[in-house]
């Protein structure tokens, strides 16, 4: 029986793939990381400089809600909010009793306005969604 799967695996010509040379090389396989040791030193170094520079931005007291809204938002969606969890939460529970203090009121447009709307929410905060009685009125007149 030795013979005869010999005598088949013989017998079937196998087509053999030529591939062209892989474009990398062997660049990912002779990979040594201590020799990118000081690189990655360095910036671990950068990354935390930048990272004390944005948690500077959202504890400075001179910038308004709706730009702290904005980083917020940008920190956010970049993916790095987790670095900053306590000063975002905090943040958003100021601007939340501000806006609650001001009847959800103020010199917004409608970017600013969504904006409240949507990272408030985000953040488990209740945001009224219904229309002041005015501005229904306005929008019938139009």
């Amino acid at each position: 029986m030795a013979s005869l799967m010999s005598s088949n695996q013989e017998a079937i010509p196998r087509p053999l793939a030529h591939f062209p040379p892989d474009m990398w090389g062997d660049r990912f396989i002779n990979f040594n990381a201590q020799n990118y040791s000081e690189k990655l030193e360095g910036y671990a170094k950068e990354i935390s400089v930048l990272k004390e520079r944005v948690r500077a931005k959202l504890v400075d007291h001179s910038i308004t809600h709706t730009e702290k809204m904005k980083l917020i938002d940008a920190v956010e969606r970049l993916g790095v909010a987790y670095h900053y969890e306590k000063e975002i939460e905090e943040l958003v529970q100021q601007i939340f009793e501000a806006y609650t203090r001001n009847n959800f009121e103020g010199d917004t447009d409608l970017y600013t306005t969504a904006l409240q709307f949507r990272v408030c929410r985000q953040h488990g905060y209740k945001v009224p969604c219904v229309e002041k009685e005015g501005e229904t009125a306005e929008r019938e007149r139009v």
